[in-house]
């Protein structure tokens, strides 16, 4: 006998508990948003629940040739990687760097055109999934104070994985790139929309509204396969660096803390 009630109300709550979802928000435009009602560190739950989604917006949007939207919470769109893991053990923490190499790697070659909405704060991680993007939105301010954006390992006394560090390569500005990997500094809207981490800058609570505009354009506009093919020229070295680096990784190679307890921005 199979209690179907059960199993409905399982699935219900499972919805209610998931920290990464996709749905279809137009006809030609899907929403992969990233809430845990927290600081959205990438966690162990958090990249795979992320993973399965990109898989389904994948099929879903090749279908309609459309565009993705990447979004967060009100408060960040991805504080990095989940310290709480990270700080286990070396095996804990390269299973994670791992885990969310393979986001990243994906993400940089989604055959569709990507515009991620950092509706909050964008750090470490958050910054590199920034970095990912065909198009990327902020907002000049985050509860009435500034946006913050960057990388900012060196602050919490890491060693930032070189394929990581390959990702910035390829996007920042190079005169930039002393003080956005070396010093990790964090900058505002304004300085991260020069240095290369923003391609435009909206009122904050407006974030969301123009990064679909902006999807619901570049779905129009990128024609399929000539946007893929065109993208793999671009993104193609990067994501033979980030496959190497993650099927090569070695622990002493992985993101090394050095510090004790990471600063708090």
């Amino acid at each position: 006998h199979i209690d179907f009630s059960r199993l409905a109300l399982e699935a219900w709550q499972s919805h209610l508990m998931a920290i990464a979802t996709y749905k279809r928000v137009s006809d030609k435009v899907g929403l992969l948003q990233l809430d845990d009602g927290q600081a959205n560190a990438f966690g162990t739950q958090m990249l795979k629940e992320a993973s399965e989604c990109l898989i389904v917006a994948e099929k879903d949007l090749l279908g309609c040739h459309g565009a993705l939207v990447i979004a967060g919470n009100q408060r960040l769109l991805s504080s990095g990687f989940d310290l709480k893991v990270m700080m286990k053990g070396p095996k804990e923490a390269q299973a994670l760097i791992a885990a969310g190499a393979a986001f990243i790697e994906r993400l940089a070659l989604f055959p569709r055109p990507v515009v991620v909405a950092a509706t909050g704060h964008a750090v470490a991680l958050g910054a590199l999934v920034l970095l990912t993007g065909d198009y990327r939105i902020g907002p000049s301010t985050v509860g009435g104070k500034p946006l913050k954006v960057g990388l900012n390992e060196t602050s919490n006394g890491m060693r930032m994985p070189d394929f990581f560090a390959e990702g910035a390569r390829y996007t920042l500005a190079p005169q930039y790139l002393r003080e956005c990997l070396a010093l990790g500094l964090i900058y505002d809207a304004a300085r991260a929309q020069v240095v290369g981490f923003l391609d435009e800058v909206v009122a904050e609570g407006k974030v969301l509204e123009a990064a679909r505009a902006k999807a619901e354009e570049l779905a129009a506009w990128c024609k399929h396969p000539a946007f893929i093919e065109n993208k793999k020229l671009v993104r193609r070295p990067l994501d033979e660096v980030i496959a190497r680096g993650r099927a090569e990784q070695k622990p002493t190679e992985s993101l090394t803390w050095f510090a004790k307890q990471p600063s708090k921005l």
